[in-house]
């Protein structure tokens, strides 16, 4: 069995990683707690703790998804209802698709938003934050896609979400996780309130460089659905090893919604990501991380095991996590093939050649095509994929490349995936390592995209 202190120490002497906490569970709860280390680095007798207090920030996507899938179970919400019946003032830019939108769309990230629009709007401590956020800012929010059209992640979508679920239930969304969630599991330390967080001992931020705390609150009461909560590592072995014995809710939010269209077979569920398979199984889990704090929550089915990591680094040291992450669950990488869903001897046909653009973002690309293989060109650079499943192409990555040239969690391969608008139609969008872009002049395009 592998010492886990052991492995820790021998990561953060290697990484100059100040702190880290593990617990691990099974299908009875929580196992072995483990913690090394500092939680600042300005504190040198403020040891890591198992109970020490962090982050979890979009770990927290996994715990509004439980939410949602607890009171859909309960009857309180129908995940396919549209938005506006619940928020009437509810919008999307230009109007077009506004009837569509549910909360599965939003919490599968396929509500059409561009990836990942924070505005620095809504930012103040009030939990009201929330509410107004979720009707302010969709209808000034550039779009990429129709809803339920393209995977694109998006922390404004369970902003929404979280506003949604607070409403239907006629209770504050902390409160809400806090009576439907936290307080039956035992979760008595996790909190979406920043003042009760500091009533407890909190890891520190280490951006990546030199080693120091990054004194920024990054505080906004809005985030609460989407990446402000705190925990430890014992109070998420809780939730892991709840989701690991099952349930209704639990299948609910854990059935795939959306490609990522990877080289490997990454899906997205209800504020999961899945992946990869040990036979029929399919493992799931959550990372977060803003810099110089990085946590995961892993669930292992298939061998009845999880684990929950927390340290005070950022995603740079991604890779090296994973590997320690592994060398402690004892499991092996698992099957990350596309097989599973692959239509025999379906054709690799490459995506239109032409530009590919980001809504708002500036970004773009151009691809061409030449047999089956596909030539990118985008930011001075230019790359040939070779295609891998269907839809799929991909090639050698640099292990030091940044967006949108970094490699997806999970994948160590640069991956361009093709977007049907329909099954078996035409070509709109494509996902460059997670990243979606549409194709210049593609209809239909939803109002107000620019």
């Amino acid at each position: 069995m592998t010492d886990i202190a052991a492995a820790l120490d021998e990561f953060r002497a290697r990484h100059q990683v100040p702190g880290v906490a593990v617990a691990t569970f099974d299908l009875e709860g929580p196992r072995q707690a483990v913690a090394r280390g500092v939680r600042s680095v300005e504190e040198p007798g403020a040891a890591m703790r198992p109970d020490t207090l962090f982050r979890v920030y979009s770990v927290a996507k996994s715990l509004t998804g439980t939410l949602a899938a607890v009171l859909a179970e309960d009857g309180v919400v129908d995940l396919d209802q549209p938005v506006v019946e619940t928020l009437p003032q509810f919008r999307l830019r230009g109007g077009a698709g506004t009837a569509e939108v549910t909360l599965r769309h939003l919490l599968s990230h396929r509500a059409g938003f561009i990836p990942d629009a924070v505005s620095h709007e809504h930012c103040g401590r009030d939990p009201e934050a929330i509410g107004a956020a979720a009707t302010g800012e969709p209808p000034r929010t550039p779009l990429v896609g129709r809803p339920g059209q393209v995977y694109s992640y998006s922390n404004l979508g369970f902003i929404v979400a979280g506003h949604v679920l607070e409403t239907r239930a006629g209770v504050p969304f902390a409160t809400l996780f806090q009576d439907r969630v936290a307080r039956p599991l035992g979760m008595h330390r996790t909190t979406h309130d920043p003042a009760v967080a500091m009533t407890f001992p909190l890891l520190q931020h280490h951006p990546a460089g030199a080693l120091r705390v990054g004194h920024q609150p990054w505080v906004a009461a809005k985030h609460a659905p989407s990446s402000q909560c705190w925990s430890t590592v014992q109070d998420m072995a809780r939730f892991g090893a709840m989701h690991l014995a099952g349930g209704a809710a639990s299948r609910r939010q854990r059935r795939p919604h959306a490609d990522v269209r990877l080289d490997v077979d990454l899906r997205y569920g209800l504020g999961f990501y899945l992946g990869p398979r040990d036979g029929e199984a399919v493992r799931f889990g959550h990372e977060g991380f803003y810099d110089g704090m990085w946590c995961k929550l892993v669930c292992v089915p298939a061998a009845g095991v999880g684990l929950v990591w927390a340290d005070n680094r950022g995603d740079e040291l991604r890779d090296a996590r994973y590997r320690v992450i592994e060398q402690i669950l004892g499991v092996g990488p698992g099957d990350w093939s596309r097989r599973h869903h692959e239509t025999p001897q379906a054709p690799r046909t490459p995506p239109p050649d032409g530009r590919y653009e980001r809504p708002a973002s500036g970004a773009a690309l151009d691809i061409r095509s030449g047999g089956d293989r596909i030539r990118l060109h985008t930011e001075g650079r230019e790359l040939v994929l070779d295609p891998v499943a269907t839809d799929v192409w991909a090639a050698t990555a640099d292990e030091h490349a940044r967006p949108p040239w970094r490699t997806h969690a999970g994948s160590r391969r640069v991956s361009v995936g093709a977007v049907r608008d329909d099954p078996g139609g035409a070509v709109g969008h494509i996902l460059l390592n997670g990243l979606p872009y549409r194709r210049h002049g593609s209809s239909p395009a939803p109002a107000g995209t620019r």
